[in-house]
């Protein structure tokens, strides 16, 4: 494997909070903070004076984008209810792991995606439009066909209040079944066990997985 590119799944939370003042203009309205953020903290917009109300808590699931672990992404993929895909502004589109990305989503059946343009900030903005075109060009006729595309520079956090509230607006909260048998999806686990083993005699442990229902 190459150096620096993710081969495990990752995991964050987030809160996403809108401001309740409707002088606050949008998508600035929107914030996101850590999962220890109270629930209604006061708006950083300069001057505003409003109070943000939580709207949204979020699990994301870091896939690694690199082609040769694509078992790995679709263990991530079977856990999700929505997908953001990421796409660098800085290559070309689309990069093999892109395409898998893509082929994991529609293998998914996940309806609710928003495409981020990442890394503007390291393009002009005549590349930037030639950019979106070609996204445009490699999602017609796929089941990201209608998704937003969204700008953004995840290191300088430039339009990160916008997928906030596409976030907010493009993904539903799903229906959870709580009263069902309890159901969880393991996603990494520790396997010891030797090719051919008895199911009840595998040993390991669970590092990561999600409870669909119960």
């Amino acid at each position: 494997l190459e150096r620096n590119i993710t081969i495990k799944l990752g995991y964050a939370n987030a809160k996403i909070y809108k401001c309740q003042n409707e002088a606050c203009p949008r998508p600035g309205c929107y914030k996101s903070y850590r999962s220890s953020m109270e629930d209604h903290p006061k708006c950083e917009r300069a001057g505003c004076g409003g109070i943000m109300k939580l709207e949204r808590h979020v699990s994301f699931v870091d896939c690694p984008g690199h082609d040769i672990l694509m078992a790995t992404m679709l263990n991530g993929a079977a856990v999700m209810d929505a997908a953001l895909l990421l796409v660098a502004a800085n290559e070309s589109c689309p990069q093999p792991q892109t395409s898998e990305h893509l082929a994991a989503i529609e293998i998914m059946k996940l309806e609710h995606i928003i495409i981020l343009q990442n890394k503007v900030d390291l393009i002009k903005e005549s590349a930037a439009q030639e950019h979106y075109q070609s996204i445009l060009q490699f999602v017609k006729g796929t089941i990201a066909d209608s998704a937003p595309i969204v700008p953004i520079s995840a290191q300088l956090k430039y339009n990160i209040d916008a997928v906030n509230e596409y976030i907010i607006k493009r993904i539903p909260i799903p229906v959870r079944d709580f009263t069902s048998d309890p159901r969880l999806i393991v996603i990494r686990s520790f396997d010891v066990n030797k090719p051919g083993a008895e199911v009840d005699s595998l040993t390991g442990g669970i590092a990561g997985g999600s409870i669909l229902s119960g």
